[in-house]
């Protein structure tokens, strides 16, 4: 199976990252991680535990979030209810055999066939999830681009940036 482009926020952006050895080489695929959970400090990784933790025992409710989160869409407010409801505590394992955690050194060897786009959101209305500074720098096939006055949610508060990442076909003249 081969995918033109492939789209990771935040922990999935760490998913998208661990992925990039099996992507079809004879195909040219566009990454594009948004505010992606690349670096965490020992602490981070303490706070990023008990965000879990706390999400996963008490479940809000898609009004809840609606009421937090105005650009998103009412389905978007359900699943992510309903995704916190279905997930099993045992899943912060993940957390624990990850610590350090630290995907960010992946991106330093991009395959010849992959370009890369990270959106990083603005620190002043983010979690700290993603830092500059976490990301590789002077890497061929790597842009990144940071969106002032973007929080962590960045496909519900400036999709545009991810359409803008994204290679359209040149028409053949």
């Amino acid at each position: 199976m081969s995918y033109d482009v492939i789209i990771g926020h935040s922990f999935g952006g760490a998913v998208a990252s661990c992925l990039l050895p099996f992507l079809p080489k004879k195909k040219e695929t566009t990454i594009i991680l948004l505010n992606p959970g690349l670096e965490f400090t020992e602490e981070r990784s303490g706070i990023n535990l008990n965000l879990f933790l706390k999400e996963t025992a008490n479940v809000k409710s898609a009004d809840v979030h609606m009421a937090k989160n105005p650009a998103w869409s009412r389905c978007d407010c359900m699943l992510r209810t309903l995704g916190f409801f279905m997930c099993n505590r045992s899943a912060v394992e993940v957390f624990r055999q990850n610590d350090p955690w630290s995907f960010g050194g992946l991106l330093k060897q991009i395959p010849p066939h992959v370009k890369i786009t990270v959106l990083v959101s603005d620190p002043k209305f983010s979690v700290g999830i993603c830092d500059l500074e976490h990301i590789p720098h002077d890497v061929e096939r790597l842009n990144v681009r940071a969106l002032t006055g973007i929080g962590h949610w960045i496909q519900y508060e400036c999709p545009d940036a991810i359409m803008d990442a994204i290679p359209l076909p040149r028409a053949k003249l």
